[in-house]
């Protein structure tokens, strides 16, 4: 794994997957699995996927860890959803331990699927500035018990499908 940022605490990890086809089964039972597998199916929109794992490389066990990611306000007009954020939920709660070769709790996830208008069938303008907005560096506030850290992940692993 490549990491993208570090810092005295972490090591970050970031993917950004554009275009990404998911395989659906055919019998999809939540409402979220039948409208992505449309949207999908449609032709009319492209997945956008952000991926951010985050370890801790520090010496003390971080407790009560929250994370919150930005990403570049020029996608506004183009995400689906128009939310621009994404993280750990508020009543999660999550402790990463110590790195030891055991277990994998001393790394978490937080990630954001959405929508985006096809990209090959937008004008040619529209397809640069979204490509544009999702190269620029994401805002990552991470908080817990005993402090908190405001990085810039500008070093994304960019995949377009």
């Amino acid at each position: 794994m490549n990491y993208s940022t570090q810092s005295k605490n972490f090591k970050i990890y970031t993917l950004i997957e554009v275009g990404k086809k998911y395989q659906f089964s055919g019998n999809e039972t939540s409402e979220w699995a039948k409208n992505a597998k449309e949207a999908q199916e449609s032709n009319k929109y492209t997945s956008l996927q952000y991926t951010i794992i985050i370890e801790n490389i520090s010496d003390k066990v971080i407790r009560d860890f929250k994370a919150q990611a930005f990403v570049d306000e020029g996608l506004r007009p183009y995400i689906m959803s128009g939310i621009l954020y994404f993280g750990t939920l508020n009543q999660q709660k999550i402790d990463l331990n110590v790195k030891n070769n055991e277990k994998m709790d001393y790394m978490t996830e937080i990630s954001r699927f959405t929508w985006l208008p096809n990209i090959n069938q937008i004008d040619v303008k529209d397809k640069e500035k979204i490509l544009e907005a999702i190269k620029k560096p994401i805002k990552l506030i991470i908080k817990w018990r005993d402090g908190e850290e405001y990085l810039l992940l500008e070093n994304a692993e960019v995949k377009i499908y």
